[in-house]
């Protein structure tokens, strides 16, 4: 309870910072002329070409003090708006696609990227405009509602809290700026792909600034796997009103919904360990499956400057989520009867509400001759979660590999209540940036978090609480070699639930938190003679404290697994012409289990030394851009994406493979229309591993054609 009269505590401090603020501005009305009140300045200049790598833009999922890619001493990536127009990329899926060494994949509903050696999708949060929470994170579908998709790859749980194991993706929608503009966009493909968006930004006088984005997304195939029955609908609404108070004071109010409604894809049943390209279109889902999520996020931002070097926020966020599975989803292929059997009939449904406040303090000054930039914190949350479902999720049948009759759902098992949990989140951060010298930076971020957990049995009654609390931080120094070129290095760690914070069961609450801990050095700057731009990163980073089976009891699960991963990850941007652009990025690295242990057959297996599932060891991206006259632009993009282990036991296993895709675009008066072609030598491949028996597989040959216009 003293968690919540906090929560609602600030929530109310907020409104009546409002009703101040707004008492104050019409008393300095009356006694002053009204000065015309703008934004903050946009710095035109720091906005990159879209195929380059920004390195002057800053990167708010890597620091909270406004600091550039280039001052950040950690590996981030800005996929703008402009990169995936140019691309064609209308889908999240396309889009991650382009930061150095992610490889990802639909499961279950939900992106999976896979980076830095690590396949947790409770190790990766998904943000929303830089909010996020505890458990599973639903992702979104389409592209255009957002302004950037900002990808930090390593620990990051000093800025995100528990459970930011290899990383963050954080989508900001387009803000209100006071532009002019307005957008539309359509776009069809070979998957009866419609797609619509329309945006509109602009001011109303000299202080009020407002940006709305409408989207919409329909297909027959492609809900997350391109197969028969993989329809959907998802509709994206998101919009932002900025209020200029005083030349001191700005009011934001940010809000955004979107809804998915699809038929599930859970992949495709081997054979013999290899996919069979005569099923390659085939769904073995029940034919009144469903998978639907709605997720709605608002917040209000309060930012107050009552001087040009402090800086005071206060912003209280709101979620509500509602999801929904009607599926079965596993499916195994028996060789000596050729049919498939599927189990795991499951009907879930969750249901989400968030409240929680951040209040941030940030000074710059002078030490001296020492510039110091600090930014000190409190985030306080409150998760109320309920999961209703029909575990032990009985069922099972049996259907044609070749040519599979879907059937409808049947399970022995009923659909009940089942668990609610509450979840508070109580945090203190700081990050500290320190000039030492013009060419040397020090910087020091912190974040310590209290997490109270109480979790009802709404079967049988019974209850339990669960308490966490630990620390991460992030140590960096940074060192301008050159005025463009810039070394770093870090040492960070993370920390991380055993489990799926807000679904824990009894038997999952004495295992304590999961650490991680990284070193990373990297080098960032302009090459030579100012042609382009370069991003080089070495780390290893270690998880210990994982789950594993006793070598003594396979029985006993114990807390004493260990998982490590160290590689390079190059990204490199060449103009060597005016209308010549040519960029490659790519990853290197060795991943490996230290110490798991499985129980096969009443025995505890050791899988030190092996590769953990789904994780690809060797991923490159290749795009070549020409702009042959003014109006025209012509791309190429190969991607390669090394073998991926689909079990623990490295028994099984994904091939490599290699996609190559092109675009062409024709500027015109009444807009730009891009043709877009996706795996053109329709190579079958698998994009991850659902089971050991199953492969997602990824999209054949496509062509799309895309319109967008602004004015």
């Amino acid at each position: 309870m003293r968690m919540l009269f906090m929560l609602l505590g600030c929530c109310l401090l907020s409104l009546v910072s409002l009703v101040l603020v707004f008492s104050a501005s019409a008393e300095e009305a009356k006694k002053e002329p009204q000065k015309e009140a703008t934004l903050e300045e946009i710095k035109v200049e720091a906005t990159p070409i879209a195929s380059g790598l920004p390195l002057e833009l800053p990167a708010s999922v890597g620091s909270g003090l406004d600091l550039t890619i280039r001052e950040i001493p950690a590996s981030v990536d800005i996929i703008t708006k402009e990169l995936m127009r140019e691309r064609g990329q209308t889908t999240a899926l396309q889009a991650l696609e382009n930061s150095a060494g992610v490889a990802v994949s639909h499961s279950f509903g939900i992106i999976r990227a896979f980076m830095r050696g690590f396949d947790n999708i409770l190790g990766l949060p998904i943000l929303y405009n830089g909010f996020r929470y505890p458990g599973l994170a639903m992702s979104p579908r389409g592209t255009f509602n957002y302004e950037r998709i900002e990808v930090l790859k390593g620990p990051s749980s000093i800025l995100h809290g528990l459970g930011s194991m290899a990383g963050a993706i954080n989508y900001l929608t387009k803000k209100a700026d006071g532009r002019e503009e307005k957008e539309l966009l359509l776009s069809y493909d070979r998957w009866d792909t419609k797609t619509a968006g329309f945006g509109i930004g602009g001011k109303h006088g000299d202080s009020l600034f407002y940006r709305f984005d409408a989207s919409y997304m329909s297909a027959d195939k492609g809900s997350f796997g391109f197969v028969d029955r993989s329809s959907y609908d998802y509709y994206h609404l998101s919009g932002q009103i900025a209020l200029i108070v005083t030349e001191q004071l700005k009011i934001t109010l940010t809000g955004e919904r979107y809804k998915d409604d699809a038929e599930g894809y859970f992949g495709t049943p081997i054979v013999n360990g290899k996919i069979d390209k005569r099923v390659r279109y085939k769904n073995y889902n029940v034919e009144n499956d469903h998978l639907d999520k709605t997720v709605n996020w608002l917040s209000l931002k309060i930012e107050n400057k009552p001087t040009k070097d402090i800086i005071i926020r206060n912003e209280s966020y709101f979620n509500i989520e509602e999801r929904f599975w009607y599926n079965t989803e596993v499916y195994t292929y028996n060789p000596s009867t050729g049919l498939v059997a599927r189990g795991d009939f499951l009907h879930i449904t969750h249901y989400q509400n968030i409240m929680g406040n951040r209040s941030e303090f940030s000074i710059t000054n002078n030490i001296g001759s020492i510039r110091n930039r600090l930014l000190v914190g409190i985030d306080l949350s409150r998760n109320r979660h309920q999961r209703d479902n029909n575990s032990p999720f009985a069922g099972s049948d049996t259907v044609d590999f070749l040519n599979p009759i879907p059937g409808i759902f049947s399970s022995q098992s009923p659909y009940l209540p089942t668990r609610k949990t509450y979840v508070n989140n109580a945090a203190f951060f700081l990050e500290d940036y320190i000039d030492l010298t013009k060419e040397l930076k020090f910087t020091f971020s912190g974040r310590h978090d209290k997490i109270n957990m109480s979790s009802r049995n709404l079967r049988d009654g019974t209850s339990f609480n669960k308490r966490w609390s630990g620390s991460s931080y992030r140590l960096g120094l940074l060192y301008d070699i050159l005025p463009s070129v810039t070394l770093y290095a870090q040492h960070g760690n993370a920390l991380e639930p055993p489990a799926q914070i807000v679904t824990l069961t009894p038997a999952q609450q004495g295992y304590g938190l999961t650490r991680a801990k990284q070193v990373e050095f990297g080098v960032k700057g302009n090459l030579p003679g100012n042609i382009g731009e370069a991003t080089l990163a070495w780390f290893n980073l270690k998880r210990s404290d994982i789950l594993t089976r006793d070598t003594n009891n396979p029985g006993l699960v114990i807390q004493i697994g260990e998982q490590s991963s160290k590689g390079v990850e190059l990204a490199v941007v060449v103009r060597p012409i005016k209308d010549l652009t040519v960029e490659a990025n790519g990853a290197l690295l060795n991943s490996e289990y230290d110490v798991f242990n499985e129980s096969v057959s009443g025995r505890s297996v050791s899988r030190a030394g092996n590769l953990p599932p789904n994780v690809p060891e060797k991923v490159g991206n290749l795009w070549i851009t020409y702009k042959p006259f003014t109006d025209w632009q012509i791309g190429t993009h190969v991607r390669h994406v090394g073998k991926r282990s689909a079990n623990s036991a490295n028994t099984v296993w994904m091939d490599a493979y290699t996609t190559l895709g092109a675009w062409i675009t024709w500027k015109t008066k009444i807009g730009d229309w891009t043709l877009r072609g996706n795996n053109l030598t329709d190579r079958v491949y698998a994009a991850s591993s659902y089971t050991g028996s199953q492969f997602v597989l990824g999209e054949p040959r496509s062509v799309s054609l895309l319109w967008t216009m602004k004015f």
